[in-house]
């Protein structure tokens, strides 16, 4: 709650900020007005920002505070080093924009977490982007094969050879489960990306 009163706050300022800015400045009064708001701006920017993890190595198990869900592959998690935003592994959930797909995928993807305070992380690969690619566990669920099983996501083929994830797959097909139940691109985030950039 205190967080949201001061990103509020913070906001207020910007725009205070902003409208001042506008104005002329007439005397060096609204100078002052306007410096001493800016570093209250950067103060509350510098102090609600929590510091990001380190990157971690492959092979590290992580146990972290739900932060937020993204999309339907992608969250945020609070570890005791800082904030670290993950990419699941071995999935590929259609991305927001493939409407009404990607919302779909998204909110399946936060009702399986529910009300999960901490999930466990095992990191797999940092990406060519330098995100890390860890699977997510909730009570030792894997919730990137729940994903899968699901119909709510795609193995993705470059980075998973896991039999496990192809047998799901192939359930969830049969069954017309999610993405599944309908012909179209919404089948194959890689190649909407790829037509959509």
């Amino acid at each position: 709650m205190q967080r949201e009163l001061l990103r509020l706050v913070q906001r207020l300022l910007r725009s205070e900020l902003r409208r001042r800015m506008r104005r002329r400045l007439r005397s060096i009064g609204g100078v002052a007005v306007i410096l001493v708001l800016a570093v209250l701006v950067y103060g509350l920017d510098q102090w609600l920002t929590e510091p990001r993890m380190p990157t971690p190595n492959p092979g590290s198990d992580l146990t972290c505070a739900l932060r937020s869900v993204q999309d339907g592959d992608t969250l945020t998690v609070r570890c005791d080093e800082g904030v670290l935003r993950i990419r699941v592994w071995g999935i590929d959930a259609p991305e927001t924009r493939q409407a009404p797909w990607g919302d779909i995928a998204t909110e399946h993807f936060k009702d399986l977490l529910g009300n999960a305070r901490e999930v466990q992380v095992q990191v797999v690969d940092i990406d060519r982007y330098g995100r890390t690619v860890a699977r997510i566990f909730l009570n030792d669920r894997d919730l990137g094969l729940a994903m899968v099983r699901d119909g709510q996501a795609i193995v993705y083929e470059s980075f998973n050879n896991s039999p496990v994830y192809y047998e799901a797959q192939e359930v969830a097909q049969q069954a017309r489960l999610g993405i599944w139940s309908q012909p179209g691109d919404h089948q194959d985030p890689p190649a909407w990306r790829r037509m959509n950039r």
